[in-house]
């Protein structure tokens, strides 16, 4: 042992034996007045359901910036058996979207785990039922013909494809540049009946405080809240472009891809003397876009939203608050959220599935001649902090 080791060691044996830093007992009320900081935060609270009952949920929040840039080629959740839906009077045509508010009766409980798509994953429809639209995309071109092809699918609540989170910018003379996607405070949280006396979990969701970025996906089916902010351009062949409409709508539900249901569209501006001639209200959006509408759409732009998360539940779900901002209520089973808050943007001229693949990997021939939107303003760069 050195002299110096020893001198600190005589000076912590002093320190600690001196009255000044001797511990001490807290009693609640101080415990209940100190604070700290960690990496992980820990929160509890009851949330009323719409039966109401309550449920306890557990979050736990991990305190971190995560910037990243990734590729999935598929993510498919929840393969099982559903019912086919009830009521289905919905959307373009009358027949497209089921209520479920009618229940025969050998559905007994099932009917909270029907489709809302008919038939389920809007499996086997004409090939007409599969095509962009004219209107808001300058060209009617079959699912089946787009650069990864379309891959219906009624057995699965959710399957998307070539999955990208942020950018490859061809930034010239061969070189190239990532870009990230970001998400800031991710968190899980438990859902937990504990109405019989025993903690049950029911329930389990993933996400984050903050999303932040370019993300890029096939839809093949669907089941969520997806509601995003949408700009139109309207063009016509040799017409050219005419304006433009913005709108929100839900294109949610349970094993979907997408339709238009007027009743849960708001048009908020029709831009341009022709495109008012064309649509005037939600209806006459449906008369002019009858095709489901998220699987063009392959290129959203995440804009600080706290509305973005996966979950999955063995009953329908209220989920807590998160940075203000309520959920509406998840459907059994797996349930992806995107949209609500006004953070998931989308523009349908601007649908074309991101790049984020350097040339040699197989989806860039698919994807490397596509367009990148965004710019410096709203393009993340690595190492950027945001303020909430």
């Amino acid at each position: 042992m050195t002299m110096n080791t020893l001198k600190i060691i005589t000076l912590l044996t002093a320190l600690l034996s001196s009255p000044v830093f001797s511990l001490q007992l807290m009693n609640e009320s101080e415990l209940a007045a100190t604070y700290g900081q960690a990496i992980f935060e820990v929160s509890e609270n009851l949330v009323k359901q719409g039966d109401g009952s309550e449920l306890n949920m557990l979050r736990i929040t991990m305190g971190a910036h995560i910037e990243i840039n990734a590729n999935v080629d598929e993510l498919a959740l929840g393969r099982y058996w559903r019912p086919e839906g009830t009521n289905c009077t919905g959307g373009a045509g009358g027949d497209k979207i089921c209520y479920n508010n009618i229940v025969p009766v050998d559905y007994n409980d099932n009917i909270a785990w029907a489709c809302t798509a008919n038939p389920c994953g809007s499996v086997g429809l004409g090939d007409a039922e599969y095509e962009s639209s004219l209107l808001t995309h300058g060209a009617a071109v079959s699912f089946f013909d787009y650069p990864g092809g379309f891959e219906p699918d009624a057995g699965v609540d959710i399957k998307l494809r070539d999955i990208t989170m942020g950018q490859v910018i061809d930034i010239g003379d061969g070189l190239y540049e990532l870009t990230p996607f970001v998400q800031d405070n991710p968190y899980i949280e438990f859902a937990f009946d504990e109405s019989s006396g025993v903690q049950q979990l029911v329930g389990f969701r993933v996400g984050a405080e903050n999303s932040y970025g370019y993300q890029g996906n096939i839809i093949d089916v669907i089941s969520g809240f997806i509601e995003p902010t949408i700009t139109a351009e309207i063009e016509l062949p040799i017409i050219g472009g005419l304006g433009s409409l913005e709108l929100e709508a839900f294109l949610g539900g349970v094993r979907t891809i997408g339709w238009l249901d007027s009743s849960n569209l708001t048009l908020y501006a029709v831009n341009g003397a022709l495109v008012n001639l064309l649509v005037s209200d939600p209806e006459s959006v449906l008369d002019e876009s009858p095709t489901a509408q998220l699987f063009p759409v392959q290129s959203n732009y995440l804009d600080n939203t706290s509305a973005f998360f996966i979950s999955m539940g063995s009953r329908s779900i209220q989920w807590s608050e998160v940075q203000g901002f309520s959920p509406e209520v998840t459907s059994p089973g797996f349930w992806l959220n995107m949209g609500g808050d006004g953070g998931l943007i989308s523009f349908t001229q601007n649908g074309d599935h991101p790049n984020n693949y350097f040339p040699g990997h197989p989806n860039f021939q698919l994807y490397g001649a596509n367009t990148n939107y965004g710019d410096a303003t709203t393009r993340p760069s690595w190492s950027q902090t945001y303020n909430n």
